[in-house]
């Protein structure tokens, strides 16, 4: 189960280093062609909107990780409390 999580961790942590790269890639866009005047209104628009969802995307992927975290520990918890209460009696 260890390596599932650990394999789980890196998947996450490709996942996030994927977004900041497209993220990265589509506001340089952005900010280049609005400064050089290249993008039409329409193109402004999509790289516009495409950075926002990837900002979202980055932002819940960031989210369900520490709530996966939080599960985690809270589990360890009652692991612990399990084991203190079966050793007491």
């Amino acid at each position: 189960m260890a390596q599932k999580g650990c394999g789980e961790e890196l998947d996450r942590k490709e996942l996030l280093a994927n977004i900041r790269r497209l993220t990265i890639a589509v506001l340089d866009n952005l900010e280049e062609g609005s400064r050089d005047k290249t993008l039409g209104q329409g193109e402004k628009r999509l790289l516009s909107s495409t950075g926002t969802r990837l900002l979202r995307l980055w932002r819940s992927t960031l989210k369900d990780e520490s709530n996966n975290q939080t599960v985690v520990r809270v589990r360890k918890r009652e692991l612990v409390s399990e084991k203190l209460n079966a050793s007491s009696l």
